[in-house]
Formats: C-alpha cells, structure tokens, sequence
C-alpha cells in the first residue's frame, strides 16, 4: 500500500505537466486518459505474460492511467495495456497469448526480418515459417504506440534492453532504432513537445485588429491593404481563403472594403518565395529599428524587428517570432533550417507577408 501511495519525481512531474497541458485547453484537451489501474492488475498481466513492467511504466499505470483514450486523441500515447500486443499482432497470421513478451529481445533479430532482408522474404513461406520469424523478431515487446502506416514503438520487457524504446517499422524494410533509454525519460519528452506545440499555437495567434481599405483578388488569394486600428498604421499582406475562388478583379463576400479583421502575420520559407535573412548589429543614431516597408506588388516587403522572446515550434519547420515597431505587432518568420536566434539580435527579413484571418466583421 505505501509503495501505491508513494509518487516517483516522474509521476509527479506527470502530474503537473498534464494539469498545466489541460490549461492550455481551458480544461477540454484532446489528451484523454483511461482509468489507473490497481496493483493486482498490473500483478496479473505481468504473471500472464511472465515479465516483470519496467518501475516508472508500472507507476504511470497505477497513479496516471492505463494510456490515452482511443478515439479523444489521434494516435493516443502510450497506448493501454489491452494493446500491448498490437505491434506484433498487426503482422502475424494469427492471435497469439501475452507468453512471447517473456522471451529475450534481440536487435539482431528484429533487424534480419524489419531491416534489409525484409524484400527478400519468401512470399510462398508458409503461414507458420512466416508467424515464427514474425514472433522471433518481436520477442520481448510492448506496444506502446501505433503511428501508423506498421510504424510502432515498443518497449523492451525481456533481455539485454528491457527498459529501452525502439522505434520498428514493420512494412517498409527500415528496421529498428532506438527512442528514448526509459519511458519516463520519453513521455517526459514526448508529453513537453505537446505543451509547446500548444504554447506555440497559442502565441502564433497572437490577434489584432485591422479595417481592410484595399482589396485584390485572385484564385483563393486575397491581397489585403489595411490599416491596423491600434496606430493607424497601413500595410498591405495576403492570406488564402479556401473554397472560394475568384478571378483576379471579381469579387468576394469575404473580402470587402471597410470589413473589419481579426488576424496575425507571418512569414514563411517556401520554394517559391524564399525568405532572406540578415543580422543586422547597429540600428540608427536612436537606436529605433526601421518600421515595416512595402518594396513591391504582392505583399513582398522588408521587415526589420527585434527578437524579443522565443518558443520551440517545429512540426518541420522552426520558427521565431520577430517584432515589428511599426506594426506593434510580433511577427512569425517560419520554416528556416539551422537558425539560431538569441533574445535581443536584430534581423531584417525580406519575404512574402501573409496573415491568418480569424474574424471578419462588417
């Protein structure tokens, strides 16, 4: 019983992560959790699959949860103990007991069918030949996450890297490759990129409000002049507005002269419109940095502002916000490789200005 009531550092650090993860939400986050679990079940499938769980995993089951709820989180992490076999299930012929997980995990094996020889398997081996090779390389496994497309992490339960997360590919010949030493040291990790995915979504939209004096048309492209409310300062920038096209010069119910917008800006690396940066060491005799300025048709501007704070947000792409004097408004520069940005460096950026629209009112 003490050992039931008394919380690791990790639980705890758990628990307020995902209190401070929930707030992000106003309390409604995706992140579901099934129900705890009580020290006689975790006792009975360890028996059942003669194992012995890994002590932060079995803590997170008795004092956080049996996994992320299925259908309240796309891809829930880690999964329940009901889909611990669902990595290895996923590529037999047939439903096997919890038995196989006791057994040694073996890189070497899991590697000779995943990994290179995975194309040279013989198609006309039997179901029994194909199950055995299939069980050989999953020996010692939990599944703990599906990611889709018979990508799977697992957790090592028996043998010389029980503890240990691998990441296994189980269609495509790619193999193994290691995640994470423990799986408090990974969900930590994995539970922290969620609140800054969501702190950064929440800074990116940092709103303001604009009244449009200018548009321009064409496809699902709205070129927008507009004048911001706060300083009556003019800019021009463009957004996309799916489902609605229009020819250049016709006409849209979602944009007219004299709405009033809700938006926030951003600049953003692409093919087509690649972003220059330069650092720039000295501002003016005043030291002010120079307000936004339109060099040219379609919003491609120069912008110069300072980097007043930072947050991590990279689905592929790393951004940082960039405040504009000008606009009083931060600025979101996106999507450039091997950047690094310090509080207080001065950059000038030239690029395709482009804004989210949330409101339009009239």
């Amino acid at each position: 019983m003490n050992e039931i009531n008394c919380k690791s550092e990790f639980i705890t650090r758990v628990e307020q992560m995902l209190e401070h993860y929930q707030s992000l939400y106003d309390g409604n986050g995706p992140y579901v959790l099934n129900g705890q679990l009580t020290a006689d079940q975790i006792e009975e499938f360890e028996a059942a699959a003669k194992v012995v769980l890994p002590q932060d995993y079995k803590d997170f089951l008795l004092h956080i949860g049996n996994g992320g709820k299925q259908g309240h989180h796309d891809r829930p992490f880690p999964l329940s103990l009901s889909h611990a076999k669902d990595c290895i299930e996923s590529s037999l012929n047939t439903t096997i007991g919890l038995e196989y997980m006791s057994l040694p995990f073996s890189l070497e094996s899991c590697n000779r069918y995943f990994g290179d020889g995975f194309e040279n398997i013989d198609e006309d081996l039997a179901d029994e030949e194909y199950d055995q090779m299939v069980m050989e390389a999953l020996h010692g496994t939990i599944t703990l996450h599906n990611d889709g497309c018979g990508y799977y992490i697992v957790m090592i339960v028996s043998g010389d890297h029980a503890g240990k997360l691998y990441y296994i590919d189980t269609c495509h010949g790619q193999g193994t490759f290691p995640v994470s030493d423990s799986f408090s040291e990974y969900y930590i990790k994995w539970l922290d990129r969620k609140i800054t995915e969501r702190l950064a979504h929440l800074e990116r939209n940092d709103k303001f409000s604009c009244v449009i004096t200018k548009v321009k048309l064409g496809g699902n492209v709205r070129d927008l002049h507009v004048r911001k409310d706060q300083n009556h300062y003019s800019f021009q920038f463009e957004y996309f507005c799916p489902s609605d096209f229009v020819r250049e010069g016709g006409y849209s119910e979602h944009t007219r002269v004299g709405d009033r917008l809700v938006v926030s800006l951003y600049m953003e690396h692409k093919s087509w419109m690649p972003l220059e940066l330069e650092k720039i060491e000295e501002q003016d005799e005043r030291g002010a940095l120079q307000p936004l300025t339109v060099i040219g048709e379609r919003s491609e501007y120069i912008v110069i502002g300072r980097v007043n704070r930072l947050f991590m947000h990279d689905p592929g792409e790393k951004c940082f916000p960039l405040y504009v004097e000008g606009l009083e408004q931060e600025v979101l520069v996106k999507g450039i490789e091997e950047l690094v940005v310090s509080v207080g460096d001065v950059y000038m950026v030239k690029g395709q200005l482009n804004g989210n629209v949330y409101r339009i009112m009239r």
